[in-house]
């Protein structure tokens, strides 16, 4: 499966940048090589991120040299969702020993997931925090109680999740729960849940406190530069709750209708009729009046699906009945007394209501996405092998689908970016030029330029647009996305005033 991620993900690596990848690049550079210290400045000036990334990424220019190869910035990513694959295998490698088609349904899911797939082949801190916090928490489960070094190499994990993204450090009650759920019916001693709960608090703390002063003495930036304006709010519960209420819909979509089918066939044969259908009712009507019309942060489907205002307002309506469902499949789990379910829940649900404080972002889902499908597969087990193939392979399906448009949008839009900073260069215009719209995605190339005076600048358009400009037009590039242009970046002469 590891070869399997690595061949699927390969084609997309090197497509341009993309949505403010490029400071982790530079920021990489300066930390690399000092000649080049001043391009942490751009990194600082869009990123409220820790460095964590750049500094993987450092290591790795300092090993290979610094090479303006897109896929050699997104190495750190890929290692990420390997090592989600990884912790997969160490988690279930005993539960799902006599169903091994089980690991490889939830490896295909992870593999083609939306999320996974685009974050992986991208230059960002989104996967591989991900991907060392799972290998922590895998570690830290699978250690036998006398085994002191494995726990402190998943608390050193963990302390690095957390300088790589800050909201890492909302799974700490994962690591205590470790510390404090017995393996057996004996129970463990006081002495023993004392050197662990030790071990997991004060390696993350001394870690992320090094981090702090190292950045604050360098850099004059305590915690964040994006500190005032992205700190979450506990106070205020109104938009709390309506940010948990999006997360859950955008996490019933990323899950699929798994949920839905365990449920659903388990209430059948049940007494609940009832309570199942009120529940679907509420949700409806919740997930359709009180959250589908809101927009909210990044919660939305990108540029990548222009579906339709009602479009839209469906499939998150549907995303909300799926998450809700998930919430109650997840207390029913919990109840089972399963220590490798209680480990990942204590995590997994202090997360998704914490980040709820802060600007909602689809992103920050892809924590919970590894460990709600293993719960997901985990729990088919209880459906009949045909119908637990067929939801899982439908479910597989739509991912495939979804990632091969999502990832062609991306390269499409990269490339077409990088293309026209590229001609704009070699043509001696750029520092006569406005950057926007393509200074998101490859802003290294305006980084340091003076412009005394701006003749030209770049817009997007369709291709019905483009024949409607008057200006003179220095050059296209076209963003092909599986045959068809879908729109169409524009070099032009500025528009004269009246």
């Amino acid at each position: 499966m590891l070869l399997a991620m690595i061949v699927l993900y390969a084609p997309w690596m090197g497509r341009g940048y993309v949505n403010l990848e490029y400071p982790f690049s530079m920021a990489a550079r300066a930390l690399s090589d000092s000649r080049y210290a001043a391009q942490i400045d751009s990194y600082f000036g869009v990123q409220a991120n820790p460095l964590g990334y750049s500094f993987v990424l450092a290591i790795i220019y300092k090993i290979f040299g610094y090479h303006d190869w897109f896929w050699l910035a997104k190495l750190p990513s890929l290692c990420g969702a390997l090592m989600i694959l990884i912790s997969g295998w160490m988690l279930t490698r005993d539960r799902w020993q006599s169903r091994r088609s089980l690991f490889y349904f939830w490896s295909s899911l992870i593999i083609l997931h939306p999320m996974i797939i685009a974050f992986g082949t991208a230059a960002t801190a989104d996967v591989l925090p991900v991907g060392l916090l799972m290998l922590a928490l895998a570690i830290a489960i699978k250690s036998a109680s006398n085994e002191v070094g494995s726990k402190f190499v998943a608390a050193l994990l963990f302390g690095f999740a957390i300088i790589v993204k800050y909201n890492s450090v909302y799974f700490a009650i994962a690591f205590l729960a470790v510390a404090f759920l017995k393996r057996s019916k004996v129970s463990t001693s006081v002495t023993l849940i004392s050197r662990d709960v030790a071990i997991f608090a004060s390696f993350p703390l001394i870690t992320l406190v090094t981090y702090i002063v190292w950045l604050n003495t360098k850099f004059n930036i305590f915690v964040s530069n994006g500190l005032a304006g992205g700190s979450p709010n506990f106070f205020n519960v109104s938009n709390w709750s309506l940010t948990f209420g999006k997360y859950l819909s955008f996490l019933g979509l990323f899950i699929g209708f798994v949920p839905l089918v365990i449920i659903l066939k388990e209430v059948r044969e049940s007494s609940e009729r009832v309570k199942n259908t009120v529940t679907i009712i509420c949700s409806v009507l919740i997930g359709w009046f009180v959250l589908s019309w809101r927009v909210m942060g990044e919660m939305d489907f990108g540029g990548g699906f222009s579906f339709a205002s009602n479009r839209s307002r469906v499939l998150e309506t549907f995303g909300f009945l799926s998450g809700v469902y998930f919430c109650m499949f997840v207390f029913k789990q919990f109840r089972n007394h399963d220590r490798v379910i209680e480990v990942l829940l204590s995590g997994l649900a202090p997360y998704l209501i914490l980040i709820s404080a802060s600007r909602p972002s689809q992103r920050y889902l892809i924590y919970v996405v590894p460990i709600s499908l293993l719960l997901l597969v985990d729990a088919s087990n209880v459906l009949s092998a045909k119908l637990r193939n067929l939801t899982l392979g439908v479910t597989a399906l739509g991912f495939a689908a979804v990632s091969l448009l999502g990832m062609s949008y991306l390269r499409a839009q990269g490339n077409a970016s990088e293309n026209m900073a590229v001609w704009m260069e070699s043509n001696q215009v750029i520092d006569q030029s406005s950057a926007s719209p393509i200074g998101v995605h490859a802003g290294q190339h305006f980084y340091g330029l003076t412009s005394t005076e701006i003749k030209y600048e770049v817009i997007q358009t369709s291709l019905d647009g483009e024949k409607l400009i008057k200006e003179r037009i220095l050059h296209r590039e076209p963003m092909n996305v599986l045959g068809k242009i879908t729109r169409v970046y524009v070099l032009r002469e500025l528009p004269k005033a009246p």
